[in-house]
């Protein structure tokens, strides 16, 4: 099984939850509500952040499923013809 390598551009999303998370307990308990807002947004744009990461990983692995199912084919196919012939 192989690790997958972490991008940094992946681990932006939970770098932005996290500091979100950070603004918006600040913002509370300081009662500064511009910036629990604005910890909330950071959050929200983290979260989307990590749903796109997820969703390209899951575009990459159905097109190597696909991919490997092709070459199976064509394998199946190439012993196919020379059993024929």
């Amino acid at each position: 099984m192989q690790i997958p390598r972490i991008d940094s551009k992946n681990a932006l999303g939970l770098v932005s939850k996290v500091v979100g998370l950070g603004k918006e307990i600040v913002g509370s308990v300081t009662g500064n509500s511009r910036l629990a807002k604005a910890g909330e947004v950071q959050q929200e744009k983290g979260t989307e952040r990590i749903k796109a990461v997820r969703a390209e990983a899951d575009a990459k692995k159905q097109e190597a499923e696909g991919a490997a199912a092709e070459r199976a084919q064509r394998t199946a196919q190439g012993w196919k013809e020379s059993v024929d012939s």
